[in-house]
């Protein structure tokens, strides 16, 4: 086992490298884009991804704006001037106060005493340098974060595999790499890694059976597939409706996890879902209901399947540019100068099945240094044979642990 913590999941890791001669350029804000979409903190950046990822191609999509927004608050926690303005409009908080008593970093915290989760995070330093009193300190307490001091000069490789060993051990083998050859080199300064942990079970479990799914372009498939007559929380609306399927939660009843599943009528488009999801943080809360009605018709394919994608253009696009051009990091440690991110790399997968959920994410950014609700029917069906998006979510913080669409059930 890592020294880094304990069993888990989705793995974020932060790499720092001294600052290099290349800048680059500021890209212009996505047409269209609403502020509202900054104020919903990583949903913003999952609905980039969702949207480029989609596009019409059938490829399916998670991501984990949970693991994504502890990453990036803990760079936060110690940024500077203009980095940590727009670190924390993209964080959709007002302050480092704010965003310290968020209830994203508040679920963070206490993800370890959850029966269906666990957190662990921990820090890789240069030999060279020294992180500030301060930054362990919050990183410790907040994201019960370990340190330990590298040789990134001559040891870059040696670092990028025990990083790699580290998700293998810490993902149960979901995850077999994160960071890539030669995304360590000398030049490293810090690698800050977090990682959660999500196994659910359905409070019912369902039958499964074959059924048809038809994925863009018009092919349809038979995929085994989740099926009931038990009554379910569905409700009807404008342009979609919504399916709430809740997990078992824990004896101490400390968290709520559901997934709720947006399935699009003919009319509606999987951006448009997108657009609703991240419009407002209560959007999906206010839109999957508890209450039950009779199911006529009951299908929710199974599915399996991993993506990956390169994402620091689609948090410039949302504001967030000087922590790429060359920023102050002298808050986390000495000689932290001139450190700016240079790519942000993002790798989720997700099974659901008769019995529940699993999921595991990881993520690595790398830095140089030098509607109102339609009446339902007596039988309401949701027949979920055409992609659909769908979300892990916690009741009581609204944390978003995971969102993605899928496309294809057999696409892995």
């Amino acid at each position: 086992m890592s020294p880094f913590g304990k069993f888990l999941f989705c793995l974020t890791l932060l790499a720092a490298w001294r600052l290099s001669s290349t800048l680059f350029t500021e890209a212009p804000p996505a047409p269209g884009v609403d502020p509202a979409f900054r104020n919903a903190s990583c949903l913003a950046l999952a609905r980039e991804a969702g949207v480029r990822a989609e596009g019409g191609t059938g490829s399916n999509f998670v991501i984990s704006p949970l693991s994504i927004h502890a990453a990036l608050a803990k760079v936060a926690a110690d940024a500077r001037g203009d980095m940590l303005d727009e670190l924390l409009q993209f964080l959709g908080s007002a302050s480092l106060n704010e965003l310290h008593r968020a209830m994203a970093t508040e679920l963070v915290g206490r993800l370890n005493s959850i029966a269906q989760t666990s957190f662990a995070s921990g820090v890789l330093v240069d030999r060279m340098l020294a992180l500030k009193p301060k930054f362990t300190a919050i990183a410790a307490s907040r994201y019960n974060a370990m340190v330990e001091s590298v040789d990134f000069v001559s040891g870059a490789e040696q670092a990028r595999q025990r990083v790699n060993a580290f998700v293998v051990d810490a993902t149960n083998k979901q995850i077999l790499q994160v960071l890539p050859p030669g995304s360590i080199n000398s030049g490293t300064a810090v690698i800050l890694a977090n990682a959660l942990y999500f196994k659910g079970a359905w409070t019912q479990p369902f039958d499964v059976s074959n059924a048809p799914f038809h994925i863009p372009g018009g092919t349809t498939v038979r995929v085994p597939s989740m099926t009931t007559s038990e009554s379910q929380q569905i409700e009807v609306y404008p342009g979609f409706r919504a399916l709430k399927l809740s997990y078992k939660n824990d004896v101490q009843q400390q968290a709520e996890f559901y997934m709720p599943i947006l399935l699009p009528d003919s009319e509606t488009e999987i951006v448009d879902l997108y657009d609703k999801a991240v419009s407002t943080l209560e959007f999906i809360k206010t839109h999957t209901l508890t209450k039950k009605v009779p199911v006529g018709q009951f299908m929710v394919p199974k599915f399996k399947f991993t993506s990956e994608f390169e994402v620091s253009s689609d948090m410039r696009k949302l504001g967030v540019t000087r922590a790429f051009r060359g920023s102050d990091f002298s808050g986390m440690m000495t000689g932290g100068e001139g450190i700016s991110i240079t790519g942000v790399y993002h790798k989720a997968t997700i099974k659901v099945d008769e019995v529940g959920t699993v999921a595991a994410a990881a993520t690595a950014v790398l830095c140089f240094g030098s509607a109102a609700p339609g009446a339902p029917r007596d039988l309401v069906d949701f027949v979920a044979d055409r992609p659909f998006l769908f979300a892990v979510v916690e009741e009581g913080t609204d944390a978003v642990l995971f969102l993605g669409h899928l496309a294809n059930p057999l696409a892995h």
